[in-house]
């Protein structure tokens, strides 16, 4: 069984999503044969880089579409990772068709719809499983074989004929309580601060990064630790929280490795956004031991259940939560968190689960259209409009 793992992101974006394809790559090798494509870094014997245009490439930034300006920005985004995601299927395609893989595993929509396409390329037809990391539902998802979903939340709403359930994981050799961090005093954190972090994309759209610190600015002293990739909102971000919070705030863009430091620096965990699709960031911080404070969304509920949930989108309830926040809950949450990622959540005991559904997905037959009455009907039909067409302009001449 040789399994091919595509993610575009992987080695020029820090998101959780990167961090699953690390993450799970670096579960399953050795275990399995299995070849990571990423679009940046250093290449390995099994780690491949792809050449593709980047979503943040220079040659992007003259992308010009017919939409409302309101939407002009969310709509460039979502051009730039069309682009990515396509010039990376494209630039992989010579690397998979040698590779003669049983199951290509996509994490992009635009790269499984890329490769789907093409499967009749291939000796041995591929199954495409692409990883459901937007919570996309069953009419929207891209053309793919098996999807994979991160909770029975979002299986529910998913192509339930070819879809299952494995969530995300963490390394619990690396994120646990007893991670010794010098991150405050490097950074200038008093030791006695009350320190809320949180981790993702320092931006207004989704994360809601200006939200978390027009909140805790109304916890009297509290710092604030904000952890993510930079991007075009991210300055004016910095502003505010330079205005409001009074140099009480520290944004650091750190690879994943250096994450668990971050986290040992930190009281509490919060993040703005209305709904995660899981939300890595969220068990990485009960493996941590953190509190954790977010939206109260079915899916969060579900899947972080020992936390404190919040309306996100009323100003005023994070920091009221926050303020609420006792130290005897704060100690409870700590011991309970860990212990559910443990049982829930740690990629070791996950590796069955994907070492089962890799199996079946392999041991499935991969069927490629197959040319039918239609498409003699189709075909016939064209062809003899084609000769029509010729005739007509022939007789103008």
């Amino acid at each position: 069984m040789k399994i091919a793992l595509l993610c575009s992101g992987l080695g020029h974006i820090a998101r959780g999503h990167e961090a699953f394809a690390r993450g799970l790559f670096d579960l399953l090798q050795g275990t399995v044969d299995i070849t990571l494509f990423k679009g940046g870094g250093a290449a390995h014997a099994r780690e491949l880089v792809v050449p593709h245009v980047p979503r943040y490439s220079d040659h992007l930034s003259s992308i010009q579409l017919p939409v409302s300006p309101k939407w002009q920005k969310a709509a460039v985004e979502v051009e730039r990772m069309r682009v990515e995601g396509e010039t990376f299927a494209w630039g992989a395609l010579a690397a998979l068709l040698a590779g003669d893989y049983d199951i290509i595993h996509c994490l992009e929509q635009e790269v499984c719809n890329v490769l789907y396409s093409q499967r009749h390329l291939f000796r041995r037809t591929p199954k495409i499983l692409w990883s459901n990391g937007g919570a996309i539902a069953a009419a929207d998802i891209p053309q793919c074989d098996f999807v994979q979903e991160h909770s029975a939340y979002n299986l529910a709403r998913s192509a339930r004929h070819k879809a299952f359930v494995i969530p995300h994981g963490v390394d619990m050799r690396r994120f646990h309580p007893g991670v010794v961090s010098d991150f405050r005093q490097r950074h200038g954190i008093p030791q006695d601060a009350f320190v809320v972090i949180s981790v993702g994309t320092i931006c207004y759209w989704h994360k809601r990064t200006d939200h978390v610190i027009r909140e805790v600015a109304t916890v009297p002293g509290a710092w604030l630790l904000l952890v993510g990739q930079e991007g075009p909102d991210s300055a004016a971000i910095k502003a505010l929280g330079a205005e409001l919070m009074d140099g009480r705030v520290v944004c650091v863009t750190l690879p994943h490795e250096d994450l668990p430091q971050a986290y040992a620096a930190a009281d509490v965990f919060t993040l703005g956004s209305l709904f995660e699709t899981f939300g890595i960031v969220y068990i990485e911080a009960m493996a941590m031991g953190l509190p954790v404070v977010c939206t109260g969304h079915p899916n969060q509920r579900e899947i972080v259940e020992d936390g404190v949930f919040v309306d996100m989108a009323r100003p005023g309830a994070l920091g009221a939560a926050l303020l609420n926040l006792s130290p005897a809950m704060r100690s409870d949450l700590a011991q309970r968190g860990p212990e559910r990622v443990r049982q829930n959540y740690d990629l070791t005991s996950l590796l069955q689960q994907y070492l089962v559904h890799y199996t079946r997905i392999a041991a499935t037959t991969a069927e490629l259209p197959r040319y039918t009455l239609k498409h003699k009907l189709s075909a016939n039909v064209d062809a003899t409009w084609r000769q029509v067409r010729s005739l007509l302009n022939t007789a103008r001449d």
